[in-house]
C-alpha cells in the first residue's frame, strides 16, 4: 500500500516536471477545446483560461473546480482514477448561455 502511495506521488510529481497540461479556453458560452482524453492514473495539470468574462469549469466526479476572467487564469493537477466519460460544466453564472457550457472529459 505504502509503495502505491509513493508511485502516485511520483506519478504527479513527474506531471508538474514534465509540464503534462491540458489548456481549456472559455468564452461566452463554451470551451475549447470542447472534449479532452486522459489517460487513467497519469497525472495532468488543467488550466482554465478565459477569453471574455468570468467562467468556471468543475466536475464532481473528477473533483476539481476552477474559475477563471481574462486577467486571471487557474489550474489544478489532477489524477484521474476512474475509466468513463464525465461533464465538466461552468460553476459561475455568466448569462444567458451558462446552462449550455458542458465540457467532455474522456478518461481511457
Amino acid at each position: 500500500m505504502k509503495s502505491l502511495k509513493i508511485l502516485g506521488l511520483c506519478l504527479f510529481l513527474s506531471s508538474i516536471v514534465l509540464g503534462k497540461e491540458v489548456k481549456i479556453i472559455a468564452y461566452n458560452w463554451g470551451y475549447e477545446p470542447k472534449e479532452v482524453i486522459l489517460k487513467k492514473d497519469e497525472p495532468v495539470k488543467l488550466t482554465l483560461i478565459s477569453r471574455e468574462g468570468e467562467h468556471g469549469l468543475g466536475s464532481k466526479d473528477l473533483k476539481f473546480n476552477l474559475q477563471a476572467t481574462p486577467e486571471k487564469s487557474e489550474s489544478v493537477d489532477i489524477i484521474p482514477t476512474k475509466v468513463g466519460e464525465f461533464t465538466g460544466k461552468c460553476t459561475v453564472p455568466c448569462g444567458a448561455g451558462h446552462k449550455k457550457m458542458d465540457f467532455k472529459i474522456i478518461v481511457e
